[in-house]
């Protein structure tokens, strides 16, 4: 529902199995293909699944376990999840395999992997090159970077899908470009930890496909494309590295070529009618030059007026057809106080939940 609400018309999970028993389960998925049913929201998704897990053996010391019988009926599960729903509700359930982290997944199962995605002609989804334990990790199990590793086995193609990029080095950057991987660009939640890009402008330079993401909440694809813009021109220090047109073109071209769907991401004859309307006489988004310009630097989706997902109208004026959006984020934030209660039993020495996360201020209480 957020997404539509902030004019987002298609959607892939890029969720971590950080906060999982295992792997997600093929039961909450399919309740995903009805709910995108149900709300007119395009996706692509199946269960993730992974054949290891990082295990916190002391303070700064996570190291890798490995089950890959378990990854491989993941790969099972989500195969047969694609193979049952691919096409659903006229084609807005679309398929996708998603192993999770390059640095817990096995030669064996990203081989499985890969092939599954080209006899099921779908793309795959696979962190990699987003943060230093990974890259620790991998130097460790294989000598060498993921993106490195992937293509010293063949496994790089137009197929994959690698959201951050944001610790990829010059050379990976250099095998996106040769293999034709997509980069899903996540610049608010890159941000927000102290990373960015290096760069959109130097990724776009070599022919490195890049498409939007937004990863985090609050879900706002407008925030990001600002995120992103500024992140950029900072980054090559200069005001003339990127345009906004860049990253609208990337939200919307880009996007729709990392999923390999022409028929997406245009308004034009043959593509499928997925169109969100923004309001530019919203008193927070004037003055108005450029639309694309405006929409971008004004770096808000809460001027979003309206959303048709092939045709269906399935957000007008903050109203998601068939939800109740107050009740949901009531249910979310319960969900949410739930995952920040289990904490202390994921942390080192169980600390309280009070130190995990502190207050910005101490809490005035009234005597």
């Amino acid at each position: 529902g957020l997404l539509l609400l902030n004019g987002i018309t298609t959607a892939a999970p890029i969720a971590s199995l950080y906060y999982r028993q295992w792997a997600e389960t093929v039961a909450e998925f399919e309740a995903a293909a009805e709910a995108a049913g149900d709300l007119g929201l395009r996706v692509f998704l199946s269960p993730a699944y992974r054949s290891g897990g990082m295990i916190l053996e002391g303070p700064g010391r996570i190291e890798p376990a490995f089950d890959e019988p378990r990854g491989l009926q993941g790969l099972a599960d989500a195969i047969d999840f694609i193979e049952r729903n691919h096409g659903r509700h006229n084609g807005l359930v679309n398929g996708m395999l998603a192993p999770d982290r390059i640095e817990t997944c096995t030669l064996h199962l990203l081989q499985r992997t890969m092939a599954a995605a080209r006899d099921l002609d779908c793309r795959v989804r696979i962190h990699m090159a987003q943060g230093n334990l990974e890259l620790e990790t991998m130097r460790r199990l294989h000598g060498v970077s993921a993106p490195q590793w992937l293509a010293d086995h063949g496994l790089m193609s137009e197929r994959l899908i690698a959201p951050h990029g944001t610790y990829a080095s010059p050379q990976d950057l250099q095998l996106y470009a040769q293999h034709g991987v997509s980069i899903a660009h996540s610049p608010l939640v890159s941000a927000r930890m102290g990373s960015i890009l290096n760069s959109f402008a130097a990724c776009r330079s070599l022919g490195i496909n890049i498409g939007m993401a937004t990863d985090t909440a609050p879900p706002d694809m407008l925030m990001n494309l600002l995120v992103g813009l500024i992140a950029c021109r900072i980054g090559e220090k200069t005001s003339d590295a990127v345009f906004s047109k860049d990253l609208f073109d990337a939200a919307t071209l880009g996007g729709a070529k990392a999923l390999g769907r022409r028929d997406l991401g245009r308004l034009a004859a043959g593509a499928k009618a997925d169109i969100a309307v923004f309001r530019l006489d919203d008193v927070h988004m004037t003055p108005s030059v450029d639309p694309v310009t405006t929409l971008v630097v004004g770096g808000s989706g809460k001027v979003t007026q309206a959303v048709f997902v092939d045709g269906r109208l399935s957000m007008l004026d903050g109203k998601v057809a068939g939800i109740d959006m107050i009740a949901a984020r009531e249910q979310a934030q319960q969900q949410y106080d739930g995952l920040i209660a289990k904490y202390p039993d994921r942390s080192w020495r169980h600390p309280p939940v009070g130190k995990i996360f502190s207050p910005s201020y101490p809490v005035w209480k009234i005597q």
